[in-house]
């Protein structure tokens, strides 16, 4: 099994905001939720989205399957949001409280703690 994310790392805030629906016109409500002891780093890696176009992520936030809180099936969020009509998003804030940046969840991809059937770890792909 692997160990968890060291604890020094994971001092970042997200609110995950997931689309409930969209009114008339077309403007989105959003249910949120804040989780602590997240990872955001910063990236410039290239993803191939569902329906086959190349996207950039500008980062990629780690949610350790141990020490974040709450925990969340972002999985079944993000489809949850998607069929509600816009994709989830993600507001993360550092450790101070600052704003690092409002983004779109482009993937949700889990690792998990080999032997065990346990999630170590959720990656959200984020542009």
């Amino acid at each position: 099994m692997l160990g968890s994310i060291p604890q020094r790392l994971l001092r970042d805030l997200v609110t995950i905001k997931v689309c409930t629906g969209v009114d008339a016109w077309q403007k989105p409500t959003w249910q949120e939720t804040g989780v602590r002891n997240v990872h955001i780093q910063n990236t410039n890696e290239v993803r191939k989205t569902v329906n086959n176009t190349e996207v950039v992520l500008r980062s990629i936030l780690f949610i350790d399957g141990r020490r974040s809180r709450p925990r969340l099936d972002y999985e079944a969020l993000a489809m949850q949001s998607e069929a509600a009509g816009r994709p989830m998003r993600a507001v993360v804030r550092d450790w101070r409280g600052n704003l690092v940046g409002d983004y779109e969840v482009l993937s949700v991809d889990s690792g998990p703690d080999v032997p065990s059937t346990d999630t170590h770890h959720v990656e959200l792909g984020l542009v």
